[in-house]
């Protein structure tokens, strides 16, 4: 039975649905779960990834597969089949298409999942489109036996810019849930497209997914965190990367605020 359901959100591409969905699946793999997940974008980014990754020519492939599950269902009718393909995993995560160009996909995804995440960088561009994407939310909520619970991720965040902190407050000022984890911007996962998951990184994620795991509580069983001994040996298999952050300035609270609030929906199906 299923303990955690996810699907990551967006109005557009380009926001870090894919990249969030990849390293929190194997966050979620590496501390003992079955996990699956569904690439419903018609693109099949998270797919692609998939198999480049296991194609790495430095590691074998028992270390460069990714360790889950991953199926390609960009369909309108994925909250139907997703129960089915997932009945024996502990976590399923649905990388979702862009609302804008699909959707019937993305709104089938919502009606699925109990966690709507939605990545968001911290500008103001970013957080206006937020708007639509909850009005999708409240509208799919109807049509479910209860709505689902829906949260910010903030990611591609500025090391020790102020811009962080002001879009926390500008979207806890609109109601929002906001994970307590904001995902740096950080070249391991800016170019990790395509490649296996470095040891190096997925911290923060582990940080994401206990946040998640929180929400839940207490009907959650899923485990966020490696056993310390699986960890370590992961972190043997895994090849290196870094990368810096950059700092940047502040935006208009209150006018941000005024602009978000009068966003325009989103067409539905």
């Amino acid at each position: 039975m299923t303990g955690l359901s996810l699907a990551l959100a967006n109005l557009k591409p380009g926001t870090g649905k894919t990249t969030s969905a990849v390293w929190l699946a194997h966050v979620f793999a590496q501390a003992g779960n079955s996990v699956l997940l569904v690439d419903a974008d018609p693109s099949g980014s998270a797919l692609e990834w998939s198999d480049l990754a296991a194609m790495y020519p430095r590691l074998s492939l028992s270390q460069a597969a990714f360790p889950f599950r991953i199926v390609a269902l960009p369909s309108r009718e994925l909250h139907r089949r997703v129960p089915e393909i997932a009945r024996a995993d502990d976590v399923v995560i649905i990388d979702t298409p862009q609302l804008e160009d699909h959707a019937s996909i993305a709104r089938s995804a919502m009606r699925y999942a109990d966690e709507i995440l939605i990545p968001c960088g911290p500008t103001p561009i970013e957080i206006n489109r937020t708007t639509p994407v909850r009005e999708e939310i409240t509208d799919v909520g109807t049509v479910r036996d209860k709505p689902p619970r829906s949260s910010i991720l903030l990611n591609r965040c500025i090391t020790r810019a102020h811009s962080t902190t002001d879009a926390r407050e500008v979207l806890e000022g609109l109601g929002y849930d906001v994970l307590g984890t904001a995902v740096p911007r950080l070249e391991v996962y800016a170019q990790s497209f395509g490649v296996p998951i470095r040891h190096h990184g997925l911290d923060i994620w582990r940080h994401v997914a206990q946040d998640l795991v929180e929400r839940c509580r207490p009907r959650c069983t899923v485990r966020s965190l490696p056993h310390p001994a699986r960890a370590a040996l992961l972190a043997r298999a895994r090849p290196r990367a870094g990368g810096e952050g950059m700092q940047g300035g502040r935006f208009d609270l209150a006018q941000l605020s005024m602009q978000a609030s009068h966003r325009v929906r989103t067409p539905g199906l």
